[in-house]
């Protein structure tokens, strides 16, 4: 005869007296909360200063885009300046989605750090895939939406509704995969980075170290 465990002889009690496990319904989606700020400098803390590891083509750089306003913003405008342009995963579509917290720590970091951008005749210019309507929220969780303490983000935030940019770049995902370009004066890619998950982009130190090589040979 075989002997049932404390905890099956448990489960066959509740069972017949009618107290077995409920038929499993899916719940709501896990609400996650919002980041505060020490956790967005933590999260901002686990990027890196690796190689790049895309080659692009001038002609994979999608140059025009619509801003939140809705005024059309060409890449072109900008030569004579270096560009950083960062692409962030946007809200995924399905139900539950969330913000990852690799892009509001980097637009968050991108913030603070703008003068420093700045110094080095560079323009920051961050697109956000998928519905225009997530914008707002994308903002206020990274603390960079200009209410209360937060500061307002500083630099133009493009739109890619359609999913045109992330396809020309090849980096889709379940919207985007994080990508960091960085454009010479000239326009040229000089410097590609996709990454595979949240946290795997470019720092802000790294981005400056690369501008202030880049400077030294323009």
């Amino acid at each position: 005869m075989r002997y049932l465990t404390a905890v099956a002889m448990f489960a066959l009690l509740a069972a017949l007296a009618g107290c077995g496990p409920p038929e499993y319904k899916p719940g709501p989606a896990p609400n996650y909360g919002k980041p505060t700020a020490e956790q967005l400098k933590q999260e901002a803390a686990k990027f890196h200063d690796k190689e790049a590891n895309r080659a692009v083509s001038g002609n994979q750089i999608p140059l025009k885009f619509v801003d939140k306003d809705g005024t059309a913003v060409d890449l072109a405008t900008y030569r004579g300046k270096n560009v950083v342009l960062v692409v962030v995963k946007g809200m995924p579509p399905s139900p539950g989605g969330i913000f990852c917290p690799g892009c509001l720590a980097q637009v968050n970091a991108l913030t603070a750090n703008y003068k420093e951008f700045e110094k080095r005749q560079t323009e920051i210019l961050m697109v956000f895939p998928g519905a225009k309507d997530k914008l707002p929220q994308f903002l206020q969780d990274g603390k960079v939406d200009g209410v209360g303490e937060n500061p307002k983000v500083p630099f133009p935030l493009l739109l890619d509704t359609d999913s045109k940019a992330v396809n020309a770049l090849g980096i889709e995902g379940q919207l985007a995969k994080p990508s960091t370009y960085i454009l010479d004066k000239k326009g040229n890619a000089v410097f590609a980075f996709v990454g595979e998950s949240t946290s795997d982009r470019p720092s802000v130190p790294s981005l400056l170290t690369r501008l202030d090589k880049l400077n030294a040979q323009q």
